[in-house]
């Protein structure tokens, strides 16, 4: 009974806050919003029941309406997209109102810090596995406007391209954002000033040159600051780089090794991106980095018999693949169970890197199969 008095007691709650969005006088419907902001942060419950309450359409109605100040638009993205930072059921109920066109119309405002929140909101919906990556398509002229406000703030900058990499999936997509002059607008944002703007826009670099002969060609010759993006990129995988920098970078490499646009002889390639990828395999790195390391790896070697010579004999990388197969660790010595969690989640994966790269390292030499077959 006392759990049934609680669950009225926060449905009454939100239903207020709903209440306030409908009330006359443009300050209370102002606060309101400012209030529902503060009372949705952290708290999943609140959002499910502002939603089951009809809150999502009164606030897009609100954020739409030319009549509302940009304030009361501004903070009205910002609800929205704590709401869409809740579950997968959350940005679904936000998809089913048309969110996405109505934060897309949102972006041709001139206010600066509207078109940042309506940003981040997208940015927070794009990236839910729930999304259609189409939806961003839709429209042809959606693409050449958010490339327009790229220059704006290193906010439209960072948003934008996080937004990009999550929605490149194909050649379609590759193709729509070169077109478009995504290789041009983003190369100078990986020399920003904001580590959050180089890392989206290496990223965004990472899914336009993957299996990409077009893009990966077009970037060895494209410079910044009197800089090649390839010296670039190699300055991002150096030791002392945060981890998923050089990650990236060493993706962005290896596609434009694979395409041809960086021959598999080139310095940049057997002394920084394949050392760099198998210092990735060992067991100091995170498994989920382990696995992006060595599935990498085996891409870069796969067609190319000295690197995969060169890789067999760098810090003991067939050795360290075998401590693939070692997870889960046994439960015995597991307390922690989100621990056990996470290593039984990524099992499967670090065995199914592991023989890809076991696979890629043997493609053409006996005597590198002889050394995995003693360990397997």
């Amino acid at each position: 009974w006392e759990c049934t008095l609680h669950t009225f007691e926060v449905t009454a709650s939100s239903r207020h806050y709903v209440d306030r969005l409908f009330d006359l006088d443009p300050q209370k419907v102002l606060q309101g919003v400012i209030d529902m902001k503060n009372a949705v942060i952290g708290n999943n419950k609140q959002k499910a029941n502002l939603i089951v309450l009809g809150a999502v359409p009164r606030l897009l109605y609100l954020l739409q309406q030319e009549t509302s100040s940009t304030e009361l638009r501004t903070e009205c993205a910002v609800v929205l997209g704590s709401l869409a930072m809740g579950t997968e059921n959350n940005v679904k109920s936000l998809l089913d109102c048309h969110i996405i066109p109505a934060l897309l119309q949102g972006l041709l405002s001139p206010d600066l810090k509207f078109i940042e929140a309506c940003l981040r909101c997208l940015r927070t919906i794009f990236i839910s596995p729930v999304t259609p990556e189409d939806l961003l398509y839709a429209d042809t002229t959606v693409i050449s406007h958010l490339m327009a406000l790229l220059s704006r703030s290193r906010y439209t900058q960072e948003y934008i391209c996080q937004i990009f990499s999550h929605c490149c999936k194909g050649p379609d997509h590759q193709t729509n954002l070169f077109n478009h002059g995504a290789v041009q607008n983003i190369a100078h944002l990986l020399v920003s000033t904001s580590y959050k703007v180089r890392m989206q826009a290496l990223k965004c670099f990472s899914v336009l040159a993957f299996e990409n002969p077009q893009v990966s060609m077009t970037l060895v010759n494209v410079s910044v600051d009197g800089e090649l993006l390839p010296q670039i990129f190699v300055k991002m995988l150096q030791r002392d780089k945060p981890i998923e920098m050089q990650l990236t970078s060493a993706k962005c490499l290896t596609s434009m090794c694979r395409a041809g646009a960086i021959r598999t002889d080139d310095s940049c390639i057997v002394l920084k991106t394949l050392p760099c990828l198998v210092r990735m395999c060992s067991k100091e790195r995170l498994l989920e980095e382990r696995v992006e390391g060595a599935e990498t790896l085996a891409y870069l070697i796969e067609t190319d018999v000295e690197l995969q010579r060169i890789a067999s004999i760098t810090d003991h990388l067939i050795v360290m693949l075998a401590d693939y197969f070692k997870y889960p660790s046994s439960v015995s010595a597991i307390t922690d169970i989100k621990r056990l969690d996470h290593d039984l989640k990524h099992a499967h994966e670090l065995r199914q890197a592991a023989f890809k790269l076991y696979a890629s390292l043997g493609a053409n030499d006996e005597d590198i199969r002889k050394k995995v077959s003693i360990l397997l």
